[in-house]
């Protein structure tokens, strides 16, 4: 009802621009506006009258000025309507439409479109039904239907005359888009956690089995235990991107503020993957320049995460015998002075279609070519950008499919006696 109540308060403010000799009829229609939405019943069931009476009246002179001064009544509701976020469209008994107001036009794609949509076929199951309790009924409960390449939920009511006859009918609609693509892209990531979750687990339960069932005086077996160690790191990882994730949603994620060296950070996070990129072909690049006394003040473990995430990401869609580029520099903009790390890979890149969306939580691209399936929650871009930001930072992609891609990490330098 949110939004059905901000649609009421427009119509009630564009109303209170009106003059008041011109206003009070739609006063009137507009006491019960929040029961159904963004229109009452009397307000639908009257412009639905007098929609009809206009149609009606003849030429006569006290007619033709009564028909003058209902159709200027008339068109106040129309502008109401038109002010509305819902859509809104009404049909007579027949099905015909008889009023759409522009929000309505815009999600159908115009008028012509109706019976060809899903809300004709709505219409079609309520057909049959001739009387009401009320002056405005709804007709089953709201549907969430596609409509021109949208989703839409529509309340289908039917209006009521004095003697409970059907006269007509009402379709609300209210695009619901993005939250049912928000609630189908958060149901996707909680069975993917579940799914990320459950490997590790599953190798340390059996590692830890193995080593279990050894004696006493026998020698450690140091491969199970380095396998065991990577997938405790993994659930590490993955407990980190969780909290940190949390954290954003609450609108509070802290970060550590201690004077750091970026060649330290940048080192730290080569020196523990190299030789897990080397196992698997990839070169790992490492060119920084002027940067050795460069400092910035930040929280080391999250800006090593956010770092050693944009290299895992670039060597998962590397190709095979690739590279993976680390490059730091120092530059000034906007006369602050920032120091830039940049993470290239000469892999598949990312999708056109993908790449205005690879920041956005929940969002989880086409991963099918990656040479190595990610591992990781899905979410590393976006709590990388968030921990860039809160750096007072930031961090941007280039890249083009076939050839690569390039994340550029940006966070403010601090002068060495800092």
């Amino acid at each position: 009802m949110a939004a059905a109540t901000s649609a009421g308060k427009t119509a009630e403010n564009m109303m209170s621009h009106m003059p008041r000799e011109t206003r009070s009829e739609a006063d009137a229609g507009l006491g019960g506006l929040h029961r159904f939405g963004s229109a009452s019943e009397s307000l639908f069931r009257r412009l639905y009258l007098r929609l009809s009476r206009q149609r009606a009246a003849r030429p006569a002179s006290p007619q033709a000025r009564q028909q003058q001064r209902q159709s200027s009544q008339l068109d106040r509701l129309r502008a109401i309507f038109a002010s509305l976020e819902e859509g809104i469209i009404m049909q007579d008994t027949s099905g015909k439409v008889t009023m759409m107001n522009r929000t309505g036009e815009a999600m159908l794609g115009g008028k012509r479109n109706f019976w060809g949509s899903a809300l004709g076929t709505l219409f079609e199951q309520y057909r049959h039904v001739q009387t009401t309790s009320a002056e405005l009924v709804p007709l089953g409960e709201a549907a969430e239907l596609p409509l021109n390449n949208r989703i839409v939920r529509a309340q289908l009511s039917a209006i009521g005359d004095e003697d409970n006859r059907r006269i007509g009918t009402v379709i609300i609609l209210r695009d619901v888009t993005h939250d049912a693509l928000a609630l189908r892209l958060k149901d996707g990531f909680v069975a993917h956690i579940a799914r990320e979750l459950s490997n590790p687990v599953t190798v340390i339960k059996l590692a830890g089995e193995l080593l279990s069932a050894q004696p006493e005086d026998a020698a450690v077996n140091q491969r199970l235990l380095d396998k065991l160690l990577r997938n405790v790191d993994m659930l590490d990882q993955l407990a980190l991107e969780l909290l940190d994730i949390a954290q954003l949603k609450a609108g509070s994620l802290d970060v550590a503020r201690q004077s750091l060296r970026v060649e330290a950070v940048i080192w730290s996070v080569v020196n523990g993957m190299e030789a897990a990129l080397a196992s698997r072909g990839i070169d790992l690049l490492v060119m920084t320049r002027g940067i050795s006394a460069a400092q910035v003040l930040g929280d080391d473990k999250r800006l090593q995460w956010a770092l050693g995430h944009l290299v895992r990401n670039g060597a998962d869609y590397a190709r095979e015998d690739g590279y993976v580029a680390v490059a730091a520099r120092g530059q000034l903009r906007g006369g602050k002075r920032y120091v830039l790390v940049t993470v290239s890979d000469n892999g598949i890149g990312i999708k056109p279609v993908d790449m205005p969306h690879i920041f956005e939580r929940f969002y989880r691209g086409d991963a099918s070519a990656a040479v190595q399936a990610p591992r990781g929650l899905g979410q590393g871009l976006y709590v990388a950008r968030a921990i860039a930001e809160a750096h007072g930072g930031f961090l941007t992609a280039e890249s083009r499919e076939g050839v690569g891609s390039m994340f550029t990490l940006g966070i403010p330098q601090i002068s060495a006696s800092a």
